[in-house]
């Protein structure tokens, strides 16, 4: 239903929004603050965070990204993007729910190419190619309630984008997003495949409480390749149920491969990843560090090993 039908302004869902998200910040500084060291499964920069994996753990990461010929539509400009801070907050409030809060505090375009006449008025300062605009943030929540430690388990994702930009600055969007979709993962001794698939409401930055539905997608599977090492592939991105969909919500898509290497709650990341559309860029470089934390001293609930299937609580044969 629109907005303005319903007695809700625009701007009060946002403040509403807004104060939300900085509120999920406070509790996992807090988090922080009472934990101590986790058996660490959540993961910073995650294309989907995996859920399930117990109570009470708690990540803080920090990183940058720098994305080559990204497309921005709406303001009519190309150029290569940097991201930095990126911040990433994400806490298992439950054995199988997990709350996350992640966008960068500042992004810069250096501007290659631009369209002599924008869809909007840009700011005078776009115009010494450069750019620069503080990041959208997002904030969801996944559960997966059905199934168990191991194996096949279900549940659901819910994400809002908050919006945190100037879309004279020619970077974002300025708009409130959000995505409701279908989780499942299955997980062995080694291997974790997270995805949830559902549907992007888009708002229309031109148009005023028009919307614009789009198929919206996830995947990531995480591999235990050796002690203190993760290896991961994913894809995540949207496609758009128009024919001609309102500008600047269009297609978006990324293949992405990472490493992570981990000593103790400390870990460090790096990956590589590939647009798969045109506003989502060509390459681009990502490298972040993480820092995991739990709200008490037992691990997190991991799928049984070979060994394990053996003992019987007295641990004889």
């Amino acid at each position: 239903m629109p907005l303005e039908r319903s007695g809700v302004s625009p701007w009060a869902a946002r403040a509403w929004l807004t104060r939300a998200g900085l509120s999920s910040c406070v509790a996992a500084v807090l988090g922080v603050a009472l934990a101590g060291p986790a058996a660490a499964q959540l993961k910073r920069d995650a294309l989907v965070q995996p859920a399930g994996v117990g109570g009470g753990e708690t990540l803080i990461g920090i990183g940058f990204t720098r994305t080559t010929n990204a497309a921005f539509p709406l303001a009519g400009l190309v150029g290569d993007l940097s991201a930095f801070p990126v911040l990433h907050a994400a806490w298992a409030i439950g054995p199988r729910t997990v709350l996350e809060l992640r966008g960068a505090a500042r992004k810069s375009l250096s501007i290659e190419t631009r369209d002599p006449a924008p869809a909007i008025e840009l700011d005078p300062s776009v115009r010494d190619g450069n750019t620069r605009d503080a990041g959208d943030f997002e904030l969801a929540i996944s559960l997966a309630p059905l199934g168990g430690p191991a194996g096949f388990s279900a549940g659901g994702h819910v994400e809002v984008k908050l919006p945190n930009s100037d879309e004279t600055k020619g970077i974002g969007t300025n708009t409130t997003d959000v995505t409701i979709a279908a989780l499942f993962s299955w997980v062995s001794a080694r291997w974790r495949a997270t995805g949830w698939f559902g549907v992007g409401i888009l708002e229309a930055p031109l148009e005023p409480f028009e919307q614009n539905d789009a198929f919206a997608y996830a995947f990531e599977a995480l591999w235990d390749a050796a002690p203190g090492w993760r290896l991961s592939v994913g894809a995540r991105g949207r496609a758009s149920t128009r024919r001609v969909s309102p500008l600047g919500t269009g297609d978006r898509g990324e293949l992405r491969a990472t490493v992570e290497w981990r000593r103790g709650p400390l870990a460090i990341d790096a990956g590589l990843g590939h647009g798969t559309t045109v506003p989502s860029g060509d390459w681009n470089l990502r490298a972040g560090v993480a820092w995991t934390l739990a709200g008490s001293r037992r691990a997190a609930h991991r799928p049984p090993t070979a060994s394990g299937r053996h003992h019987g609580r007295g641990g004889t044969s």
